[in-house]
């Protein structure tokens, strides 16, 4: 569904700067609102999920029942124990972001990255927002929901990404589109999904995926003592 009313968070853009609290003088923070100024207004931010009842191939993989769609990877297979349904959700910014990333670049490659910083905020609040309405609907059905789990996770293959956003026909939906190595475009896009467990399962909200992250050694987010999703 079409996204509306969404903000970027200061604070976020600054965290993907790698601000640590140091001072920002009065040009830099102006590039900065300038920036994401640009990115909310070229941003067109759309979002969409489905929930797909939860069975299980011969290995005993996850599947997505009525797709054919099996989930491959022990990750994955962890994530879901237990679960009793799956949500499968996507979200972008629309293509108009790229270009105003392109154009940003031929100015400078500090709006380039400043831009990029500002984008990738707006994206995971609009992420945020698809969650929280999948997490709602899982509530009122009596199921709680984990933390969003995407292609490319631990051994989750992202060649699972051409199944997961197919089931969406997120292409239609959202025009998203993948390039022969899996990458979406539009670039700011996401896509992820959400285990839905009976509320008696021991199953609590919170938390993120580092623990199955396979740059979780080497990330500079932990190193500084938190996750890159907050």
């Amino acid at each position: 569904m079409p996204g509306s009313d969404f903000t970027i968070d200061k604070s976020e853009v600054l965290r993907y700067l790698g601000h640590r609290g140091q001072e920002i003088g009065a040009e830099l923070d102006r590039l900065i609102e300038e920036n994401i100024q640009r990115c909310v207004e070229s941003a067109k931010p759309l979002y969409f999920w489905r929930v797909f009842p939860l069975t299980e191939d011969a290995g005993g993989q996850p599947e997505l029942e009525g797709t054919g769609v099996v989930l491959r990877g022990r990750d994955i297979k962890k994530h879901l124990d237990g679960a009793k349904k799956c949500v499968i959700m996507a979200a972008t910014l629309g293509t108009d972001v790229e270009r105003e990333m392109m154009r940003a670049g031929r100015r400078s490659a500090t709006e380039e990255v400043i831009l990029n910083a500002a984008c990738t905020a707006l994206i995971e609040s609009v992420a945020d927002v698809c969650e929280r309405e999948a997490a709602e609907y899982a509530r009122s059905r009596g199921f709680v929901t984990s933390y969003r789990y995407s292609p490319g996770y631990g051994d989750f293959p992202l060649a699972q990404q051409r199944e997961v956003l197919g089931v969406l026909d997120a292409e239609t939906r959202l025009g998203i589109m993948l390039t022969d190595s899996m990458l979406m475009v539009p670039k700011k896009s996401v896509s992820a999904l959400l285990g839905l467990y009976p509320e008696d399962s021991g199953v609590r909200r919170g938390g993120t995926s580092c623990d199955r992250c396979e740059n979780r050694e080497t990330c500079s987010f932990r190193k500084e003592g938190y996750g890159c999703e907050g």
